[in-house]
């Protein structure tokens, strides 16, 4: 059965340990194990929150808790993300069930999409296919000790004249144009083929944001996070040599942090490359899905003429 979540689940979350890791990945917690312990306090505090209370479920058998799933908006409230599925690697059904539930709660609420990231190992991959996710891009997450980059300097040699400058609202459009020119179409068909879709489905940014113009034009993104000592990045570029150039503006911007990461698309070969020639290596790979609803559309109501 799927229900509400309720404060009171929390013991029994908390009687059933290490049991229910966090299985989805957003690019904000791929990089932290959420245990359970640790996503309690956060699931207390969607409760008490009226807009998000009504987007954590809970799947119980008898009186024994399952499995948990909460979704939170990507960039509109069109489009979402699962930001959360604690259960058991090998409760496939409790894995359906949570999933068709988000999805009809979803379409009732006029949500267009639903987006989810799993391990590309993980046997809940057929689960969630079962449930009508279908997967569309494959992302490899690389990691790097600062130690390990000493001595590994990248050498740009196509001497890319862009600036870096702090994004703004108004760059939108052209970032968008940048997105066209660096992402397949089978992935953009998913995401966004038109800059309105893309700006309804894109995920949430790192941290802080910079664009790189020449010409009129972005020849570059990237997207920074620090936290303590880690951090992450994400980038963008329309050329090998700007991707170099961009690469070094976050390593530098990052220069206080320890561990390093970056979720690369697998498409994106040189971004690939690039990492190893800087020290990182290949931790981990993912597998990111989608499910398209059916949105309920309110039938008009006539009445006849003489009533």
């Amino acid at each position: 059965m799927i229900r509400s979540f309720f404060p009171l689940d929390v013991l029994d979350i908390l009687l059933q340990g290490g049991a229910l890791a966090n299985k989805a990945g957003t690019k904000d917690n791929i990089v932290r194990k959420e245990t359970a312990l640790a996503s309690l306090p956060n699931l207390l505090g969607q409760w008490f929150n009226p807009q998000l209370k009504t987007r954590v479920w809970i799947c119980t058998e008898g009186f024994s808790l399952r499995g948990v799933a909460s979704v939170r908006d990507r960039s509109s409230s069109q489009a979402w993300e699962v930001d959360r599925l604690m259960l058991r690697e090998q409760d496939v059904d409790c894995c359906i069930l949570l999933l068709e539930h988000v999805g009809v709660v979803g379409g009732e609420l006029a949500v267009q999409r639903v987006f989810l990231r799993l391990p590309a190992a993980s046997p809940l991959l057929s689960a969630a296919e079962k449930a009508g996710f279908l997967p569309y891009a494959t992302e490899c997450l690389y990691w790097c000790e600062k130690r390990e980059m000493e001595g590994k300097v990248a050498v740009n040699e196509a001497s890319p004249d862009s600036i870096p400058r702090r994004k703004q609202a108004g760059d939108e459009q052209r970032l968008f144009e940048l997105y066209e020119k660096c992402v397949p179409v089978s992935i953009r068909r998913v995401e966004g083929l038109t800059f309105v879709q893309w700006q309804a489905n894109k995920s949430r940014r790192l941290g802080q944001e910079w664009v790189f113009e020449r010409g009129g034009f972005f020849a570059g993104w990237i997207a920074v996070r620090a936290s303590r000592d880690m951090g992450q990045l994400e980038v963008i570029a329309a050329s090998r040599g700007e991707l170099e150039n961009v690469m070094e503006y976050g390593l530098t911007c990052l220069s206080g942090c320890r561990h390093l990461y970056c979720l690369a698309p697998a498409f994106d070969q040189e971004l690939s490359r690039l990492l190893g020639r800087r020290g990182f290596s290949q931790v981990s790979t993912y597998s990111a899905l989608t499910k398209e609803l059916v949105v309920k559309v309110a039938e008009p109501c006539l009445m006849p003429a003489g009533a």
